[in-house]
Protein backbone atom coordinates (compact mmCIF):
# COMPACT_ATOMS: atom_id res chain seq x y z
CA UNK A 1 0.00 0.00 0.00
CA UNK A 2 1.18 3.57 -0.90
CA UNK A 3 0.36 6.68 1.02
CA UNK A 4 0.93 10.09 -0.26
CA UNK A 5 1.27 13.09 2.05
CA UNK A 6 0.72 16.54 0.42
CA UNK A 7 1.10 18.63 3.61
CA UNK A 8 0.33 22.04 3.51
CA UNK A 9 3.35 24.94 3.77
CA UNK A 10 5.00 25.04 7.16
CA UNK A 11 4.37 29.00 6.79
CA UNK A 12 0.65 28.79 5.87
CA UNK A 13 -0.65 28.27 9.64
CA UNK A 14 1.00 31.63 10.79
CA UNK A 15 -0.14 33.32 7.78
CA UNK A 16 -4.02 32.18 8.36
CA UNK A 17 -3.29 32.90 12.17
CA UNK A 18 -1.94 36.07 11.27
CA UNK A 19 -5.00 36.98 9.14
CA UNK A 20 -7.63 36.01 11.28
CA UNK A 21 -5.89 38.86 14.10
CA UNK A 22 -6.49 41.66 11.12
CA UNK A 23 -10.09 40.51 11.08
CA UNK A 24 -9.80 38.58 7.94
CA UNK A 25 -11.74 35.59 7.50
CA UNK A 26 -10.26 32.89 5.68
CA UNK A 27 -12.30 30.11 3.77
CA UNK A 28 -11.49 27.02 1.79
CA UNK A 29 -13.63 26.03 -1.13
CA UNK A 30 -12.33 23.14 -2.65
CA UNK A 31 -13.28 20.06 -4.99
CA UNK A 32 -11.04 17.74 -3.09
CA UNK A 33 -12.79 14.80 -0.40
CA UNK A 34 -14.32 16.33 2.52
CA UNK A 35 -11.82 14.46 4.74
CA UNK A 36 -8.81 15.79 2.80
CA UNK A 37 -10.43 19.54 3.41
CA UNK A 38 -10.74 18.72 7.07
CA UNK A 39 -7.35 17.51 7.69
CA UNK A 40 -5.84 20.25 5.93
CA UNK A 41 -8.12 22.48 7.54
CA UNK A 42 -6.75 20.97 11.21
CA UNK A 43 -3.48 21.06 10.37
CA UNK A 44 -3.32 24.55 9.18
CA UNK A 45 -5.58 25.96 11.89
CA UNK A 46 -7.93 26.96 9.86
CA UNK A 47 -10.79 25.16 11.74
CA UNK A 48 -10.72 22.40 15.09
CA UNK A 49 -11.96 19.12 14.51
CA UNK A 50 -15.84 18.57 14.29
CA UNK A 51 -16.77 21.94 12.60
CA UNK A 52 -19.05 22.14 10.32
CA UNK A 53 -17.87 21.67 6.94
CA UNK A 54 -20.10 22.20 3.62
CA UNK A 55 -20.17 19.94 0.30
CA UNK A 56 -21.27 20.66 -2.97
CA UNK A 57 -24.25 18.52 -2.59
CA UNK A 58 -25.47 20.06 0.40
CA UNK A 59 -24.81 23.52 -1.08
CA UNK A 60 -27.57 22.66 -3.52
CA UNK A 61 -30.06 21.23 -1.21
CA UNK A 62 -29.76 25.16 0.28
CA UNK A 63 -31.83 28.34 -1.07
CA UNK A 64 -29.23 31.54 -1.55
CA UNK A 65 -31.40 32.91 1.38
CA UNK A 66 -30.37 29.85 3.55
CA UNK A 67 -27.13 29.44 2.54
CA UNK A 68 -26.77 33.55 3.23
CA UNK A 69 -27.40 32.30 6.95
CA UNK A 70 -25.08 29.22 7.02
CA UNK A 71 -21.81 31.18 5.20
CA UNK A 72 -21.09 33.21 8.35
CA UNK A 73 -20.26 29.80 10.39
CA UNK A 74 -18.56 27.48 7.98
CA UNK A 75 -14.78 27.71 7.04
CA UNK A 76 -14.40 25.04 4.56
CA UNK A 77 -16.48 24.45 1.22
CA UNK A 78 -15.75 20.59 0.56
CA UNK A 79 -16.64 18.49 -3.02
CA UNK A 80 -17.80 21.87 -5.06
CA UNK A 81 -17.80 22.48 -8.48
CA UNK A 82 -17.00 25.53 -9.72
CA UNK A 83 -20.66 27.29 -10.57
CA UNK A 84 -20.48 26.69 -6.64
CA UNK A 85 -17.48 28.38 -6.36
CA UNK A 86 -19.18 31.13 -7.88
CA UNK A 87 -22.37 31.15 -6.44
CA UNK A 88 -20.36 31.23 -2.48
CA UNK A 89 -17.92 34.11 -3.79
CA UNK A 90 -21.41 35.86 -4.92
CA UNK A 91 -22.97 35.06 -1.87
CA UNK A 92 -20.38 36.39 0.59
CA UNK A 93 -20.49 39.54 -1.76
CA UNK A 94 -24.06 40.08 -0.70
CA UNK A 95 -23.40 39.84 2.84
CA UNK A 96 -21.51 42.61 2.24
CA UNK A 97 -17.93 41.20 2.28
CA UNK A 98 -15.42 42.32 0.27
CA UNK A 99 -13.85 39.31 -1.36
CA UNK A 100 -10.49 37.97 -2.39
CA UNK A 101 -10.26 34.51 -4.38
CA UNK A 102 -6.90 32.18 -5.38
CA UNK A 103 -7.00 29.78 -7.75
CA UNK A 104 -4.89 28.16 -10.35
CA UNK A 105 -6.95 26.24 -12.23
CA UNK A 106 -9.75 26.36 -15.15
CA UNK A 107 -12.78 25.47 -12.74
CA UNK A 108 -11.39 28.67 -10.69
CA UNK A 109 -11.65 31.09 -13.12
CA UNK A 110 -15.11 32.37 -12.82
CA UNK A 111 -15.08 32.37 -9.42
CA UNK A 112 -11.47 34.28 -9.95
CA UNK A 113 -13.57 36.81 -12.16
CA UNK A 114 -16.82 37.60 -9.46
CA UNK A 115 -14.37 38.29 -6.69
CA UNK A 116 -13.47 41.22 -5.67
CA UNK A 117 -9.89 40.41 -5.90
CA UNK A 118 -9.03 36.99 -8.09
CA UNK A 119 -5.46 35.75 -7.47
CA UNK A 120 -3.71 33.31 -9.56
CA UNK A 121 -1.19 31.20 -8.67
CA UNK A 122 1.87 31.76 -11.32
CA UNK A 123 4.07 28.95 -11.36
CA UNK A 124 1.36 25.72 -11.16
CA UNK A 125 -1.74 28.49 -11.93
CA UNK A 126 -3.19 27.56 -16.13
CA UNK A 127 -3.46 30.78 -18.60
CA UNK A 128 -6.83 30.99 -18.34
CA UNK A 129 -6.63 31.08 -14.43
CA UNK A 130 -3.73 33.96 -14.65
CA UNK A 131 -5.55 35.84 -17.52
CA UNK A 132 -8.91 36.08 -15.63
CA UNK A 133 -7.17 37.01 -11.86
CA UNK A 134 -6.48 40.57 -10.91
CA UNK A 135 -3.06 39.84 -9.54
CA UNK A 136 -0.55 36.71 -9.56
CA UNK A 137 1.16 35.34 -7.21
CA UNK A 138 4.63 34.17 -8.38
CA UNK A 139 5.35 31.82 -5.33
CA UNK A 140 2.43 30.35 -5.36
CA UNK A 141 2.52 30.92 -1.56
CA UNK A 142 -0.67 32.01 0.44
CA UNK A 143 1.83 33.74 3.31
CA UNK A 144 2.60 35.90 0.54
CA UNK A 145 -1.37 37.30 0.28
CA UNK A 146 -0.95 38.16 3.81
CA UNK A 147 2.13 40.17 3.27
CA UNK A 148 0.57 42.00 0.54
CA UNK A 149 -2.55 42.83 2.32
CA UNK A 150 0.07 44.65 5.22
CA UNK A 151 1.94 46.24 2.66
CA UNK A 152 -1.35 47.81 1.33
CA UNK A 153 -2.39 48.80 4.69
CA UNK A 154 1.21 50.05 5.51
CA UNK A 155 0.94 52.36 1.99
CA UNK A 156 -2.69 53.45 3.16
CA UNK A 157 -1.69 54.50 6.26
CA UNK A 158 1.36 56.30 5.27
CA UNK A 159 -0.78 58.07 2.36
CA UNK A 160 -3.03 59.41 5.18
CA UNK A 161 -0.57 60.81 7.56
CA UNK A 162 1.04 62.99 4.46
CA UNK A 163 -2.66 64.12 3.93
CA UNK A 164 -3.36 64.62 7.07
CA UNK A 165 -0.02 66.78 7.43
CA UNK A 166 -0.11 68.92 4.67
CA UNK A 167 -4.39 69.79 5.49
CA UNK A 168 -3.55 70.55 9.01
CA UNK A 169 -1.06 72.89 8.16
CA UNK A 170 -3.06 74.30 5.94
CA UNK A 171 -5.82 74.68 8.07
CA UNK A 172 -3.23 76.48 10.79
CA UNK A 173 -3.07 78.93 7.59
CA UNK A 174 -6.43 79.40 6.89
CA UNK A 175 -8.10 79.80 10.79
CA UNK A 176 -4.55 82.13 11.91
CA UNK A 177 -6.05 84.38 9.02
CA UNK A 178 -9.30 84.17 9.89
CA UNK A 179 -8.65 85.16 13.52
CA UNK A 180 -6.58 88.08 12.25
CA UNK A 181 -8.89 89.26 10.48
CA UNK A 182 -11.62 88.73 13.16
CA UNK A 183 -9.35 90.48 15.57
CA UNK A 184 -8.20 93.49 13.12
CA UNK A 185 -4.69 92.94 13.17
CA UNK A 186 -2.24 93.48 9.88
CA UNK A 187 -1.88 90.90 7.29
CA UNK A 188 -0.41 88.02 8.80
CA UNK A 189 1.29 86.96 6.21
CA UNK A 190 2.60 87.86 2.85
CA UNK A 191 2.02 85.80 -0.57
CA UNK A 192 5.85 85.23 -0.03
CA UNK A 193 6.03 83.26 3.24
CA UNK A 194 2.73 81.11 2.40
CA UNK A 195 4.75 80.26 -1.20
CA UNK A 196 7.67 78.99 0.93
CA UNK A 197 5.65 77.61 3.54
CA UNK A 198 3.87 75.26 1.26
CA UNK A 199 6.49 74.33 -1.14
CA UNK A 200 9.85 73.81 1.26
CA UNK A 201 8.72 73.63 5.04
CA UNK A 202 5.45 71.16 4.42
CA UNK A 203 6.65 69.86 0.71
CA UNK A 204 9.98 67.92 2.16
CA UNK A 205 8.07 66.31 5.26
CA UNK A 206 4.98 65.16 3.36
CA UNK A 207 7.61 63.38 1.08
CA UNK A 208 9.24 61.53 4.05
CA UNK A 209 6.04 60.37 5.19
CA UNK A 210 6.00 57.74 2.72
CA UNK A 211 9.17 55.98 4.69
CA UNK A 212 7.63 56.59 8.19
CA UNK A 213 8.01 53.51 10.44
CA UNK A 214 5.24 50.65 9.98
CA UNK A 215 2.99 50.63 12.34
CA UNK A 216 3.13 47.10 14.56
CA UNK A 217 -0.56 47.36 15.14
CA UNK A 218 -1.07 47.36 11.41
CA UNK A 219 -2.57 43.31 11.51
CA UNK A 220 -4.59 43.76 14.50
CA UNK A 221 -7.04 46.38 12.91
CA UNK A 222 -10.53 45.18 11.69
CA UNK A 223 -10.36 45.90 7.70
CA UNK A 224 -12.45 49.32 6.34
CA UNK A 225 -15.37 48.03 4.26
CA UNK A 226 -16.21 52.10 3.74
CA UNK A 227 -13.64 53.56 0.79
CA UNK A 228 -13.33 56.65 3.00
CA UNK A 229 -9.39 57.69 3.26
CA UNK A 230 -10.07 59.94 5.94
CA UNK A 231 -12.65 58.90 8.88
CA UNK A 232 -14.43 61.26 11.32
CA UNK A 233 -11.67 60.73 13.70
CA UNK A 234 -8.81 61.82 10.90
CA UNK A 235 -10.74 64.62 10.16
CA UNK A 236 -11.21 65.65 13.72
CA UNK A 237 -7.38 65.41 13.77
CA UNK A 238 -6.83 67.78 11.01
CA UNK A 239 -9.27 70.45 12.55
CA UNK A 240 -8.31 70.21 16.10
CA UNK A 241 -4.45 70.69 15.08
CA UNK A 242 -4.72 72.90 12.74
CA UNK A 243 -7.50 74.82 14.50
CA UNK A 244 -4.44 74.56 18.25
CA UNK A 245 -1.55 75.34 15.44
CA UNK A 246 -3.60 78.57 14.56
CA UNK A 247 -3.93 79.84 18.48
CA UNK A 248 -0.42 79.52 19.15
CA UNK A 249 0.53 81.09 15.68
CA UNK A 250 -1.98 84.52 16.63
CA UNK A 251 -0.80 84.30 20.28
CA UNK A 252 3.09 84.71 19.00
CA UNK A 253 1.86 87.80 17.12
CA UNK A 254 0.63 89.54 20.72
CA UNK A 255 3.88 87.66 22.43
CA UNK A 256 6.00 90.09 20.09
CA UNK A 257 4.38 92.60 18.91
CA UNK A 258 5.71 94.96 21.75
CA UNK A 259 9.32 94.07 20.23
CA UNK A 260 8.02 95.58 16.66
CA UNK A 261 8.35 91.13 15.39
CA UNK A 262 5.11 90.32 15.27
CA UNK A 263 4.91 89.63 12.01
CA UNK A 264 8.58 87.76 12.40
CA UNK A 265 6.71 85.13 14.91
CA UNK A 266 4.14 84.74 13.09
CA UNK A 267 6.13 83.97 10.12
CA UNK A 268 8.27 82.11 12.00
CA UNK A 269 5.99 79.75 14.48
CA UNK A 270 3.82 78.67 11.60
CA UNK A 271 6.90 77.36 10.13
CA UNK A 272 8.70 75.76 12.50
CA UNK A 273 5.00 73.99 14.08
CA UNK A 274 4.64 72.27 10.84
CA UNK A 275 7.94 70.10 11.98
CA UNK A 276 6.43 69.14 15.15
CA UNK A 277 3.01 67.96 13.64
CA UNK A 278 6.13 66.23 11.40
CA UNK A 279 6.93 64.23 14.46
CA UNK A 280 3.72 63.20 15.41
CA UNK A 281 2.48 61.92 12.06
CA UNK A 282 5.99 60.10 11.54
CA UNK A 283 5.20 58.08 14.74
CA UNK A 284 1.45 57.65 13.64
CA UNK A 285 0.15 58.63 16.79
CA UNK A 286 2.03 56.45 19.06
CA UNK A 287 3.38 57.91 22.14
CA UNK A 288 7.21 59.76 21.43
CA UNK A 289 8.90 58.20 24.59
CA UNK A 290 8.06 54.48 23.65
CA UNK A 291 9.12 54.99 20.49
CA UNK A 292 12.39 57.77 20.73
CA UNK A 293 14.26 54.97 18.44
CA UNK A 294 12.59 55.70 15.18
CA UNK A 295 13.60 59.99 15.94
CA UNK A 296 17.00 58.66 14.76
CA UNK A 297 16.19 57.65 11.11
CA UNK A 298 18.17 59.35 8.78
CA UNK A 299 15.10 60.36 6.54
CA UNK A 300 13.04 62.06 9.54
CA UNK A 301 16.47 63.64 10.80
CA UNK A 302 16.81 65.43 7.43
CA UNK A 303 12.76 66.31 7.26
CA UNK A 304 12.85 67.92 10.88
CA UNK A 305 16.40 69.27 11.22
CA UNK A 306 16.48 70.99 7.72
CA UNK A 307 13.41 73.23 8.09
CA UNK A 308 14.71 74.30 11.21
CA UNK A 309 17.68 75.13 9.52
CA UNK A 310 16.43 76.85 6.68
CA UNK A 311 14.49 79.35 8.81
CA UNK A 312 17.35 79.98 11.08
CA UNK A 313 19.10 81.15 8.04
CA UNK A 314 16.16 83.35 6.80
CA UNK A 315 16.06 84.63 10.54
CA UNK A 316 19.94 85.28 10.89
CA UNK A 317 20.81 87.48 7.83
CA UNK A 318 19.01 90.58 6.66
CA UNK A 319 19.06 89.80 2.95
CA UNK A 320 17.24 86.46 3.65
CA UNK A 321 14.63 88.32 6.16
CA UNK A 322 14.45 91.16 3.27
CA UNK A 323 13.09 88.76 0.90
CA UNK A 324 10.58 87.25 3.05
CA UNK A 325 9.94 90.84 4.45
CA UNK A 326 10.51 90.35 8.27
CA UNK A 327 13.06 91.71 11.10
CA UNK A 328 16.34 89.61 11.32
CA UNK A 329 16.41 88.37 15.14
CA UNK A 330 18.93 86.95 17.69
CA UNK A 331 19.63 83.33 18.32
CA UNK A 332 17.90 83.96 21.48
CA UNK A 333 14.78 84.75 20.02
CA UNK A 334 14.78 82.22 17.33
CA UNK A 335 14.80 79.75 19.93
CA UNK A 336 12.33 81.18 22.14
CA UNK A 337 10.12 81.09 18.61
CA UNK A 338 11.19 76.78 18.38
CA UNK A 339 10.05 76.80 22.16
CA UNK A 340 6.40 78.19 21.20
CA UNK A 341 6.07 76.47 18.33
CA UNK A 342 6.45 72.72 20.47
CA UNK A 343 3.94 73.93 22.23
CA UNK A 344 1.58 72.21 19.21
CA UNK A 345 3.01 68.83 20.88
CA UNK A 346 0.80 69.34 23.85
CA UNK A 347 -1.87 70.17 22.04
CA UNK A 348 -1.49 67.05 20.16
CA UNK A 349 -1.30 65.35 22.95
CA UNK A 350 -5.06 66.29 24.32
CA UNK A 351 -6.87 66.03 21.03
CA UNK A 352 -5.19 62.37 21.12
CA UNK A 353 -6.92 61.96 24.27
CA UNK A 354 -10.25 63.42 23.36
CA UNK A 355 -10.00 61.68 19.31
CA UNK A 356 -8.43 58.46 20.10
CA UNK A 357 -6.44 58.15 17.03
CA UNK A 358 -5.45 54.69 18.70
Amino acid sequence: MVAIHDAPRPEVKEAIAKAKRAGIKVVMITGDNEKTAEAIGVFSGLIKDGDEILTGSQIEEHSDEELMKILPRVKIFARTNPFQKHRIVSLYQKLGEIVAVTGDGVNDAIALKQADVGVAMGLVGTDVARETADMVITDDNFATIVTAVEEGRNIINSIKNAIKYLLACNVSEAVALLIGLILGLPTLFYPIQLLYINLVTDGLPALILAFSPRDPNLMSITPEKEMVLLKGKDQSYIGAVGTVGAIIVTASYFIFSGQKLGGTAVFSVLTLIQSFVFVDLWLSHRHIHENIKHLFSPLFLLAFILPLIFQYIILSHPISAGIFRINPVTNLLYFEFVGLSMLVLTGIFFVKKVIKLR
